[in-house]
């Protein structure tokens, strides 16, 4: 439909221009249909390009184990159609975002089986009570206002959850932090906004430096 709106402008400007650079009107008015067309597959292209990316990714609003729903104030569920038995379960604790559902998509593409949620300690709760359930968590540190916080739940959960890995994210750090060796609050660190090529370097560092931790 904006392809559609977008070709009326174009013919005022382009035919007039056209026109008055020294096109006979035929001339000027056959350019016009052909750059109105030009614009329109362009823009076309641009929406089916952006609207296959999410083909195939299943979107949901449910229970995760034996968890009630009434303790998860916001909680989603993304998978790929394929029914796979082994994906890789992420806990997502972030910011009820668009690049947050972008982040959630790509790895939902990627295989991954993602439930995201902004309610912190409900995400760390089912995580703890079933964390073989789990393979690692991504967390926005700017979901706190104050970061002393963050840290304490962060290591509380490392503390009792050891065996799960955590890839951090944030706005506030100046780069992206994959250095060979673990932190008391994460495993690797990506400054937002992230991107799919970022993200999954990021989590291939978090598993290594992970694996680095266990056998020190």
């Amino acid at each position: 439909m904006f392809a559609l709106v977008l070709c009326g402008p174009i013919a005022l400007v382009a035919l007039p221009s056209l026109w008055w650079v020294g096109y006979t009107f035929l001339q000027a008015a056959l350019l016009t249909i052909g750059l109105q067309l030009l614009v329109f597959l362009i823009l076309m292209m641009i929406g089916f390009y952006r609207t296959s990316g999410d083909a195939g990714v299943s979107v949901s609003s449910q229970r995760i184990r034996d968890t009630p729903m009434e303790d998860l104030q916001v909680w989603r569920s993304y998978s790929y159609s394929r029914e796979e038995d082994d994906a890789l379960r992420i806990a997502l604790i972030a910011r009820n975002t668009v690049q947050t559902r972008r982040i959630a998509t790509d790895l939902a593409q990627q295989g991954y089986d993602i439930h995201h949620t902004t309610d912190i300690d409900a995400m760390f709760e089912t995580v703890q009570t079933r964390p073989v359930d789990w393979d690692f968590i991504i967390f926005d540190l700017d979901l706190f206002d104050d970061l002393d916080a963050c840290v304490d739940e962060l290591m509380a959960f490392r503390l009792d959850c050891a065996d799960i890995p955590v890839l951090l994210l944030s706005q506030s750090v100046k780069q992206d932090e994959l250095s060979d060796h673990r932190r008391a609050i994460g495993d690797a660190t990506l400054r937002k906004p992230v991107f799919r090529s970022r993200l999954l370097a990021g989590i291939d560092a978090m598993k290594s430096n992970f694996k680095a931790g266990e056998s020190v």
